[in-house]
This record gives structure tokens, sequence and C-alpha cells, in this order.
């Protein structure tokens, strides 16, 4: 079995999908570097870049833990369906997107080997909804929750740090006046 040390460069390209002929638009200003999971294709990018190193790098990093691979690949730089450069300074400072489970029974923290469709990092502010979606379930069972998003963290334990904070932040509004955290999320919603 090869160690890392011993996967030699074209290997390491071949691995992520990059063809020759993907190499040679390295330099190229006209194209954006994708970066996708091998299972959603080129057609559901996760990230896209316009530098080939910052694309590069996301992939080696998620690939080390991602169950099915992550792949990049170059696409001509006319308009795309993704934010191009959304995750650049993120992914330079060395940060990853680990997709972590929060459920509030037990307070159960779980990464999971894969990435999301939209590595976003989970707030109250951008998902908010998922809150309010289920608001009368949860008022009849006790505000259990089971949510599942990104954590951007140069560490696995930094992401379930991360995880585990919001988490306590969620329980904690869940826990004062009753009644007061779904009025505040129902009159958000519906602002």
């Amino acid at each position: 079995m090869n160690s890392a040390s011993q996967i030699t460069e074209p290997e390491i390209f071949r691995i992520i999908g990059l063809s020759e002929s993907d190499l040679q638009k390295v330099d190229d200003p006209e194209s954006v570097w994708l970066v996708y999971p091998f299972e959603g294709g080129t057609e559901r990018p996760i990230a896209a870049f316009t530098g080939f190193m910052c694309a590069f790098d996301l992939a080696s990093r998620l690939n080390a833990f991602v169950e099915n691979g992550i792949g990049i690949h170059p696409v001509l730089a006319a308009p795309t369906n993704i934010e191009v450069d959304r995750y650049r300074q993120l992914t330079e400072v060395g940060m990853t997107p680990f997709l972590i489970r929060l459920k509030s029974h037990g307070n159960m923290v779980e990464v999971i080997d894969g990435v999301a469709s939209n590595v976003d990092e989970i707030s109250l502010e951008n998902n908010i909804s998922e809150f309010v979606s289920n608001v009368q379930f949860r008022k009849n069972v006790g505000w259990e929750f089971d949510l599942m998003g990104t954590f951007w963290a140069p560490s696995r334990r930094l992401a379930i740090s991360k995880a585990r904070t919001f988490a306590s932040m969620v329980a904690e509004l869940q826990n004062r006046t009753p009644g007061l955290f779904e009025r505040k999320l129902l009159f958000a919603a519906h602002s």
C-alpha cells in the first residue's frame, strides 16, 4: 500500500479527476475551477475558484474524509450557476467545511463523512427557516432539534467545538421564556 508521500503528482491529479487537457488550463485566465463531489458530478459544484491552487487545496482537504471523493474541473469563466471565489479567503487560510449533524437529545454532535450541497456555514441568520418549519411539532415534543449543517474550521476538533457552541446557543434560546423563541422566529419568518 502506498503512503501519501509515495503518491506521485500525476496520480494525485488523476485522483481528483484531472486530465492532461485540464492541467493545460491551470494558468488560463478564461477558466474557472469547479470543486464538486464525484457523486453529484460537475453539474452540482460546491465551490468555484479563479485560481487552480485554491480549488486543489479545498478538494485535497475534503478528500481526506469525504466518502465518495471530491474532484475539480475547469470550465469557461463565463457566468456560472455558482458564485466564484466565495470561499477563497476561508480556503486560503486553511479552513475546511465539515458537515455536522446536531441533535438536542443528549447533546449529540456527529461529523458526517460527506459534504453538503451548500457549504455556507449554518447560522441562526442563514438557517432561521430550519427552526421555523416544524415549530408546532417541536413544541409538542419539547423543542428537540435535529439539524445538519456546515461548520468551517481548520480541524475536525474545532469544527465540533463550533457545532457544540451553536447547539448550546439554540438550546439556550429555547430555554428562555416559554413561547418567546417561537414568537420571535415566527415574526422574523413573516416580516
